[in-house]
């Protein structure tokens, strides 16, 4: 088990420095990320939930499953409304920091790193668990991540919700639930599956190739500060939510492993738009992600030994 944690996470870092190295090459540059990324979120990663879905949901297990999106997106109210309090401490006069400390309380990064993680546990139907829960994290990454930002417009912000992957997932879902999904084509579930498999590859990269070169960090104290809250204290009393609720062992694992990553990279991108320090939300991803290369196997170790949360495949 040691061994399948430490390799999962060091899967995912060394495909961020294969980006990072990329980067620091010269093959591509900031507008090359910005339009593979749009490539990767708006194709490739809707059809992984596709493929995802249609071959690992399965339908008669949805009176254990269904709390899954609703824990999506309970992880985000409890950050936000601890955020009220946690907010106080940072030391930074700039309400645009506060703001986006604020916003990463509430948002990490639920989407991409716990994919690998997830995938090496449960495979293909753990991914399929994990899509479903975040249809609740995408709907208050949308809301509240976007509002706690301050962004006035949220009417204009949930229009984000119905994105290629809800409606990827949402397909899914249909087909599974009504028994469609034995009449889906051969040949388009492998096309699904054979470009959706390079879905997360490729984001990993191009999050390694962003995160290059590493900003100045001059905010150190109130970074140290997020990455104690976000990696240790918020983690510490969701982890302690999921372990006293009546649900199943595996929608509690899944949603653990969700609950302790860093923050979320893509939040760099979105405070150039709602509001927010992009300056400090690009800090705050490479330092909590940097930090997460020991708190993740740390954090899956402790709880391991604690309790077996991990259900086998």
């Amino acid at each position: 088990m040691t061994e399948q944690i430490l390799l999962a996470i060091g899967q995912i870092f060394g495909v961020f420095f294969v980006g990072w190295l990329v980067r620091r090459l010269g093959y591509v540059d900031e507008r090359d990320i910005n339009r593979w990324s749009h490539v990767v979120v708006d194709f490739l990663f809707p059809l992984l939930i596709f493929h995802s879905i249609i071959k690992g949901f399965e339908p008669d297990r949805l009176p254990d499953l269904w709390p899954l999106p609703f824990i999506g997106l309970g992880i985000i109210i409890l950050g936000a409304l601890c955020g009220v309090v946690l907010r106080r401490a940072v030391r930074s006069d700039d309400p645009n920091v506060i703001k986006t400390f604020h916003h990463f309380c509430a948002v990490n990064n639920y989407g991409y790193l716990p994919i690998i993680i997830v995938q090496s546990f449960w495979g293909t139907e753990g991914v399929a668990k994990l899509f479903f829960l975040n249809l609740g994290s995408n709907l208050g990454y949308w809301t509240i991540g976007v509002g706690l930002l301050g962004a006035v417009d949220i009417r204009k912000s949930l229009r984000h919700v119905l994105t290629p992957n809800l409606v990827a997932l949402g397909l899914a879902l249909f087909l599974c639930l009504t028994g469609l999904s034995r009449w889906v084509p051969e040949i388009l579930l492998r096309v699904s599956g054979a470009a959706g498999a390079a879905a997360v590859p490729s984001i990993l990269v191009l999050i390694g190739a962003s995160l290059y070169p590493i900003p100045e960090l001059r905010d150190k104290r109130d970074l140290m500060y997020l990455s104690f809250v976000r990696l240790i204290l918020l983690p510490f009393a969701t982890v302690f939510l999921l372990m006293v609720l009546p649900i199943h062992p595996e929608v509690r694992s899944i949603s653990i492993i969700v609950a302790i990553m860093p923050v979320s990279v893509s939040s760099t991108i979105l405070t150039r738009r709602y509001g927010g320090s992009p300056d400090f939300a690009a800090k705050a991803a490479v330092v909590t992600t940097l930090l997460s290369l020991a708190t993740l196997p740390a954090a899956l170790l402790i709880l391991q030994e604690l309790t077996p949360f991990l259900v086998a495949k």
